[in-house]
């Protein structure tokens, strides 16, 4: 039970441009700073490219073989591409990395150590060897391969949630599992739906690298492209809150001893995990800054001197960009 003594809620109201919107118990915020996250700091020197893909192992006489990999970086450098150990019957693009052809009788037999690689002119990053089984006399493969898309959010923020969850389909509606390669420390992934989040920490702050998640139907594999994470400090958006002090305990009776308020702001819905105390009851708005882009919940409280704190106001949403 609360003390008879609890303050009520404070009132909170948002003010976006030269408007005003009150709500009673409840949060307002008017975004400030600029637009997205902020950059990250231009890398000294060169930055590699990345490669990424799951090539087929097998293929029967007669079939068409095709392989292309995924590959990007970071300087919007021109990409070229080489193959190690190509077999006699396939063909190799170096513009787009493709490996394809149809071997013929007499072609059967496991051609070993493929090896596709990517070079920005400096730098070169490399698939992992594989090989392909070339079949005598199999029969045509008639599973579909499983198609999986998305864009990752390339950046992430210290003590906010971060989550990605990939579209995934497949064209004989065969059941999925989801893999994942280079999983951050900070992050859990769900092989069922392909979801991977987390809550960084400060000690987390840095760029998580070539991160793959690939779908497989049990026979076949598809991957999205290689991505990173880039795990910020703090973000570069503010916010301004603005409120109405109680006059009232939860009894009914007069406040004397209002101390001050405290502000609780998160990413994802009830769960906040940021928070600041204003130890200042004159004080009647307050900017919340360091705040990443995207959708944060924010609600408020008041106290008096015992540090007997009110309950929560109603939660206000504010999307910052």
């Amino acid at each position: 039970m609360f003390s008879k003594d609890r303050t009520h809620s404070v009132l909170m109201t948002l003010a976006v441009s030269a408007s005003a919107l009150t709500l009673a118990g409840c949060l307002s915020d008017e975004g400030q700073g600029t637009n997205g996250f902020a950059e990250p700091g231009a890398p000294s020197g060169n930055a590699a490219p990345l490669i990424s893909g799951l090539p087929g192992t097998d293929v029967a006489i007669g079939e068409t073989y095709t392989f292309t990999p995924s590959a990007t970086d970071a300087d919007g450098d021109e990409l070229t591409f080489s193959v190690q150990n190509k077999p006699e019957w396939a063909s190799f693009d170096t513009g787009s990395g493709e490996l394809s052809g149809q071997p013929t009788l007499g072609m059967a037999g496991d051609y070993r150590d493929i090896r596709i690689s990517v070079s920005d002119g400096e730098a070169k990053a490399s698939l992992p060897r594989f090989s392909i089984t070339v079949a005598e006399n199999s029969e045509p493969d008639n599973n579909g391969a499983p198609t999986i898309d998305g864009q990752p959010p390339a950046t992430a923020t210290a003590d906010y949630h971060y989550e990605f969850l990939p579209r995934a389909s497949d064209p004989d509606g065969d059941a999925l599992s989801f893999s994942v390669q280079n999983l951050p420390q900070w992050a859990a992934f769900d092989s069922r739906t392909g979801e991977l989040s987390g809550m960084p920490g400060m000690g987390d702050v840095g760029t998580f690298s070539n991160i793959l998640i690939s779908v497989s139907d049990g026979e076949k594999s598809t991957s999205l492209r290689a991505f990173a994470i880039n795990v910020n400090e703090e973000g570069i958006h503010s916010t301004t809150l603005s409120w109405t002090a109680p006059t009232e305990n939860e009894d009914g009776s007069q406040l004397m001893d209002l101390a001050g308020y405290k502000i609780y702001w998160g990413n994802i819905p009830g769960d906040y995990t940021k928070s600041v105390t204003i130890n200042n009851p004159g004080i009647s708005s307050y900017v919340v800054e360091n705040l990443p882009a995207g959708t944060l919940e924010f609600v408020a409280t008041s106290f008096n001197d015992a540090g007997i704190e009110s309950e929560y106001s109603n939660p206000m949403t504010k999307v910052v960009n």
